[in-house]
This record gives C-alpha cells, structure tokens and sequence, in this order.
C-alpha cells in the first residue's frame, strides 16, 4: 500500500507538476520576506533609535556652566547619548550616585569608593569688601579666621579697625567650601555661627555691602567681578596674587580639583563622556568654562 502511495506521488502528472510549482513559490516567499525582516532590523540598530542612551550628572557647585558646555560638544559628537542634569545648592552628589540615581557626581575631592577622575582645576579667592585695609594673608591665618579662632580684624592686622570679623560661608555640602576645609586643615569644619551664601553670585553681593565682611568664591567670577568695578578685594595668600597665572603655573595655594565620580564599572556612554573630557577638544572646552586645564593642551 505504501509502495503504491509512493508511486502515484513520484509520477510527473499535469497536477503534480502545478502543486510543486506553488509550493516552491510559497517558499521562495518566505525565505524572502525573513531576509527583509532581518534586514529591516539590522537598519533599525544602525540607526540607534531604539538604543539611545542617557547620562544623569549630579552637582552642587559653580561647576554647572562649565559641565553644560563639555555635555552640549559631547552630544553633537555622541548624537545616541544625550546628557542630563540633577543640580542645586542642596544636592549631595556622592549620595545620589550611592542610591543609583546619578551616572555621575561632580565633585572638587576623590572618593575612595568609586572611580575618581580628575578633569579640572580651580582657584579659590578669598574676598574682602574694598573699604578693608586688609590686602593680604596667610593661610594659617584663614584657618583661624574661618574656624573662629580669630574674631576681629585688629587680631589679623595691626591697622585694621577692631570690628568684629564676618563669616559668610557657603552651603555645608558644596564642593567649593569642602575644598578650603581641607586645605586649610579645618577638622570641624567652618564655624557655625557663619553666614551662608547658596551662589557665588551672592557671596560676592554680601562682602561688597558689608566692610567686616569675608568670604570665599571661585575665582574666575571673583576676577570678572573685580573687573566689573565691584567693591571687593581679592586678597594676595600667602603673598601669591590670585589671577589666572598664579592659578595655572600652580604658586596660588588656594586650588581645588574639579573630579567625576562613578562606580567602579562605569557603563561604555559614562567612560566615552570621560574620555571626550580628557580629550584636545574636552580640555579646549574647559577653559573656555572658565576653569584652569590639567595641562597646555
């Protein structure tokens, strides 16, 4: 019986004929539309439409200027990966990349945990209203100033009026204030009884209003600031000038690092944005933020 089945099936009839021809077109059809499918999808990821990426910094400090002018060249370089923001006087950086909510914290130290990589430097001025006879200082003197040890002007010159000396601080958590605690070796930190300025732009407003006053900012708006014909003095530290040199050939004292964080294995996007930053173009961009290069680049 299946011999028999075999032979109707093996003879070349008109209807065989016509079934095989319908059956090969089928096939053919099919094979076709897969290789379409596959190639549509292969089209759909080189395109980067559905694999678009985004980087989340997170920050507190005047840095924010500067990381939106390196975002905004990376992204045109980088258009699958777009680069977003978490930034404000109150935010802890470290935290946020902790809790997994940031790719990136920017801060001005390392943090022993994660993977820190130094991109800038900065300058820190040290200011004074106009009217202060005070022009200079040390930075034993700073310490002692800022952790309260030293209360009034007379006890820092011999000319200055003996009026009771005002702290203006910054916010606990800024990159800028952990930066002069720790270089001025100030274990407890700045004295509590300090004023607080959330911005540069505030600092600098307080101490030109206020003779007694003193304060700490970056120092290119410090510079731009003086330039504007604001009544402020930006004090010479330990007999260095801060200006732009002093700041890039390293004799100011009074510098910080700016630094990325991020985990131990950062994602591809996060070490691409690392690596644009060091880069000839990264570096041109950083002065352009008005921060100070690793190096003539």
């Amino acid at each position: 019986m299946l011999r028999g089945v075999q032979k109707i099936l093996c003879l070349p009839t008109p209807m065989c004929i016509i079934g095989f021809f319908f059956l090969s077109l089928f096939l053919s059809h099919a094979q076709i539309s897969a290789e379409t499918t596959s190639l549509l999808e292969q089209d759909s990821s080189k395109d980067g439409s559905d694999s678009s990426k985004t980087i989340l910094l997170s920050g507190n400090g005047p840095e924010r200027y500067l990381m939106g002018i390196l975002a905004d060249a990376f992204e045109q370089q980088h258009p699958a990966i777009s680069v977003d923001f978490f930034w404000h006087p109150h935010a802890k950086p470290v935290r946020t990349l902790e809790l997994g909510e940031a790719d990136i914290a920017v801060t001005g130290e390392e943090v022993p945990s994660f993977r820190s990589t130094m991109i800038a430097r900065d300058g820190i001025a040290v200011l004074t209203n106009f009217s202060n006879p005070v022009k200079e200082i040390r930075s034993e003197q700073l310490a002692e100033i800022f952790s309260g040890k030293l209360r009034y002007w007379s006890q820092v010159y011999d000319e200055a009026p003996q009026t009771k000396i005002i702290l203006i601080n910054r916010s606990n958590n800024q990159n800028i204030r952990q930066g002069l605690e720790k270089h001025l070796n100030i274990p407890k930190g700045i004295s509590r009884s300090a004023y607080r300025a959330e911005t540069e732009q505030e600092a600098i407003t307080m101490v030109s209003g206020n003779l007694e006053a003193i304060t700490f900012v970056s120092i290119t708006p410090a510079l731009r600031a003086k330039e504007d014909g604001v009544a402020i003095n930006l004090l010479f530290v330990d007999q260095i000038e801060p200006e732009v040199q002093t700041v890039l050939d390293k004799r100011y004292p009074l510098q910080r690092p700016v630094m990325l964080i991020t985990n131990q294995q950062p994602s591809p996007e996060v070490l691409a944005f690392e690596k644009f930053v060091l880069s000839k173009d990264g570096q041109r961009l950083i002065k352009k933020g008005k921060y100070y290069q690793l190096s003539d680049r």
